[in-house]
């Protein structure tokens, strides 16, 4: 459903709430029998209109917010949206009574009347507004890319080198080390292999085993074993097992990749 459609939903539910709120005073003027004044009814139950701008003003402010639980990110929008609703209620009746009715009804008694009469309303109201569901800012509807590092701290003996990720050709796990082979040397690193696959591109380091990730870039050739399982030979000419449980990713992003 389109914005422009829940607006326009949105309006004329407040509007038929409106109107039923000004049937309700002159069936119960009726009943008590005393006089039913049309324009004070329609006046005080402007409350009700004055939901819409409270609500996505404070919606679109909380959209922002980084309160770090939803739950108190609800009551304060509770709180803060009966405050507001009070004090604007109490604010456009005290100025449209000035401007266009005898009796001018002051600010101050205004707001003592919603607070004694009907503040529950605005607890209520508000309450079940906050617990739809809050729409994602556009940034947030959109993931923001990953920026995958483009070279390692990796150690080497006493060193430390920061080695390239273009340059690795595979890791193996050892655990509890992980070993990072590049076309000259071999580096022992403390850590999981899980560890790195999450840190590293997935479309260029891609798992062919269990205990290996490969840069499918340094990938050369593909050959069947005859029995689901594959060999790699790398740009170095090491041959490494692409189990058959992981040849159908690695195959997709093979045909993708870069020769490196």
């Amino acid at each position: 459903m389109s914005k422009l459609k829940k607006a326009r939903n949105l309006i004329l539910l407040l509007v038929a709430l409106l109107g039923i709120t000004i049937l309700q005073d002159y069936l119960q003027s009726s009943y008590q029998d005393y006089a039913f004044y049309f324009s004070e009814s329609l006046l005080f139950n402007l409350f009700w209109p004055l939901i819409i701008p409270v609500t996505l003003i404070l919606r679109e402010a909380f959209k922002h917010s980084k309160t770090p639980s939803k739950w108190a990110k609800r009551a304060l929008f509770v709180l803060l949206a009966t405050i507001f609703h009070l004090l604007l209620f109490a604010f456009l009746v005290h100025l449209l009574s000035g401007l266009f009715y005898e009796q001018t009804f002051r600010f101050l008694g205004n707001l003592s009347y919603s607070l004694s009469q009907d503040l529950y309303k605005y607890l209520l109201i508000y309450t079940a507004i906050s617990l739809i569901p809050f729409q994602k800012s556009p940034d947030s509807q959109f993931p923001q890319p990953i920026e995958h590092p483009h070279f390692l701290l990796l150690s080497s003996g006493k060193k430390t080198e920061k080695v390239p990720t273009d340059s690795i050709l595979y890791l193996f796990a050892a655990t509890p080390y992980v070993e990072c082979f590049t076309a000259e040397k071999k580096y022992l690193q403390q850590g999981s292999l899980k560890s790195f696959a999450e840190k590293l591109d997935p479309a260029v380091f891609v798992r062919i085993h269990k205990t290996t990730l490969v840069n499918v870039s340094k990938v050369d050739s593909i050959s069947s074993r005859g029995n689901g399982d594959y060999d790699l030979l790398l740009s170095n000419g090491q041959n490494l097992r692409l189990s058959r449980n992981f040849a159908q990713d690695f195959r997709s992003k093979f045909e993708q990749a870069p020769t490196g």
